[in-house]
């Protein structure tokens, strides 16, 4: 026997392994575990540069519409829901009807963080993190399923002396339309590293103006990167807006009612709460078009190599209510089977068929190899139908 050694069950000599020897095993574990994530790492963005380029080969291209004064080239792809091959044709209450992977050759587009779909669905209005302004008409197919876009501008938002926003003025995260125009008229847009909201009149001109909207001064809380990040007309006189993450220690996310656009405007405001939806945080808000449900756009990171997880929550506004703690119901879940992205507006009509559409932008953080802008629509199945 070996010093050190000692004898076991059944007579049979054991040798004893040196303390460094585990800690060695342990190393060569965690360097397996980082090799295997950088492999994946390394085939996920091989896939993506593979798909970006089948996309670019075969995607559909409008030129700038010469009519236009902020007119842009716009591309499009149809986008499968699926990530792994096989059909999804519904997650939740939520039923596909077409989607669209976008880009453009304008370095401006992506970074998309808001949007606007006109009651008749053939207009949209988004926003960008980085001070943008994106507009296009909606094209569909025979079934109705969306299929293109065409007429596409863009343009630089205005601060209030006039000039281009700085990117730390210019973090645009919240959209609501004022009033049935939608995307054509007056639309209020929440900022969140230099909280605030502010008031465009879009349907004048890309290029308008805007005046600043009174808010509580509680928001400035927020005034980072995980700050004031919905915003919703809940009537025509209050505004909803909603942090994105809990503050101070808080399990709950702080959200404001807010009358509009003077103090006297609305029956109610003050201060609520959104209930944590762990481990999802809060992208963006919108009201429903029959003005009885408020819906959050919640999403969840997984990490560098394991991509997004998206989810939808439906909550009665008859609950919102100063002093209230939101909670809602699941209306869809979007795993990692799902070819979502960074999800980052939501905006919901009702169609001349009596049914309610969803619409979704992604935001790309301006990556274009490694997320995608994508343009998703949905049928909102009613609660409880079988």
């Amino acid at each position: 026997m070996h010093k050190g050694d000692w004898t076991g069950y059944g007579g049979h000599t054991v040798r004893k392994v040196p303390l460094r020897l585990y800690a060695d095993v342990g190393v060569l574990k965690g360097l397996h575990w980082a090799a295997r994530m950088i492999a994946r790492a390394l085939a996920r963005l091989i896939a993506l540069v593979v798909l970006a380029a089948l996309v670019s080969a075969c995607a559909t291209e409008v030129p700038a519409a010469p009519s236009l004064v902020n007119a842009i080239t716009i591309s499009y792809e149809s986008h499968r829901l699926s990530e792994r091959g096989e059909e999804i044709d519904r997650v939740g209450r939520l039923i596909y009807r077409g989607g669209l992977r976008l880009a453009s050759p304008d370095p401006r587009f992506g970074g998309w963080s808001g949007l606007v779909v006109s009651a008749d669905g053939r207009r949209l209005l988004s926003q960008s993190d980085d001070a943008h302004w994106f507009r296009a008409d909606i094209v569909y197919d025979r079934h109705g399923d969306l299929a293109g876009l065409k007429n596409a501008e863009l343009a630089d938002m205005r601060d209030l002396d006039g000039q281009r926003m700085s990117k730390s003025r210019g973090d645009a995260e919240g959209l609501a339309p004022l009033s049935p125009a939608g995307p054509d008229g007056a639309v209020l847009t929440s900022f969140e590293q230099k909280a605030r909201v502010l008031c465009y009149q879009t349907g004048r001109s890309l290029d308008a103006f805007p005046i600043p909207v009174a808010m509580p001064k509680e928001v400035a809380v927020g005034d980072n990167n995980r700050g004031l990040e919905g915003l919703a007309m809940l009537d025509a006189h209050t505004i909803f807006a909603v942090m994105e993450s809990p503050h101070d220690d808080s399990p709950d996310m702080d959200a404001w009612l807010v009358c509009y656009p003077r103090p006297a405007s609305c029956a109610q405001a003050g201060m609520l709460h959104v209930a944590l939806h762990p481990p999802y945080h809060i992208s963006d808000a919108a009201m429903g078009p029959d003005g009885k449900h408020l819906y959050i756009l919640e999403r969840r990171f997984l990490g560098p190599f394991g991509g997004l997880a998206i989810a939808l929550r439906e909550i009665d506004t008859n609950a919102v209510k100063p002093g209230a703690r939101l909670e809602g119901k699941e209306v869809a879940q979007f795993d990692t089977s799902t070819a979502m992205d960074n999800m980052e507006g939501i905006s919901l009509r009702r169609g001349v068929d009596g049914k309610t559409y969803v619409y979704m932008i992604s935001d790309d953080n301006y990556h274009h190899t490694l997320q995608r802008t994508l343009l998703l629509m949905f049928e909102l199945e009613p609660a409880g139908h079988n």
